[in-house]
């Protein structure tokens, strides 16, 4: 089972991109009662912009089955550069076949090819299966959960 990537064409992806982010946040916090479509698309105009490299759509073969978020050019306070991980989302019919996995381990080597010393992301605490996919994959806890921003998690590369 392979995939490939492709960069986000907002003008050609954008209602697609919502539709995963809206799911992504049902998922994550059981509601959409602050999700929010005006922040989603700034978002995505930011990401375009600053980070095309990491906003990338997941195909097999033609078809979309994800979508993809991250940055890898964010240096901390001494100047390493680390990478962050906004979105991993696959489709409902793709998800528990070991494409996640694959998906996790690809943006970790692009970190790692990218001089990035450690990575980071956040889950939203009651999201199990996404809290056990992490900590399976080496992820640790950082600090509190922070309400509605979530649980940091940072791992080493």
């Amino acid at each position: 089972m392979s995939f490939s990537v492709q960069p986000v064409n907002l003008k050609k992806d954008l209602k697609r991109c919502i539709r995963f982010r809206r799911d992504a946040w049902q998922i994550s916090h059981g509601n959409l009662e602050d999700f929010c479509e005006a922040e989603t698309k700034d978002w995505f105009q930011f990401l375009a912009e600053k980070y095309p490299e990491g906003f990338l759509m997941i195909l097999h073969q033609d078809e979309i089955i994800g979508q993809l978020e991250f940055r890898s050019r964010i240096h901390d306070s001494t100047g390493e550069r680390e990478g962050y991980i906004n979105l991993f989302y696959l489709v409902p019919q793709w998800r528990g076949k070991g494409m996640g996995q694959k998906i996790h381990d690809y943006t970790l080597k692009i970190f790692s090819d990218t001089g990035c010393t450690r990575a980071f992301l956040r889950y939203i605490p009651g999201n199990d299966r996404a809290e056990a996919f992490y900590m399976k994959n080496g992820w640790i806890k950082e600090g509190k959960s922070e309400g509605k921003r979530g649980q940091l998690m940072k791992r080493a590369l």
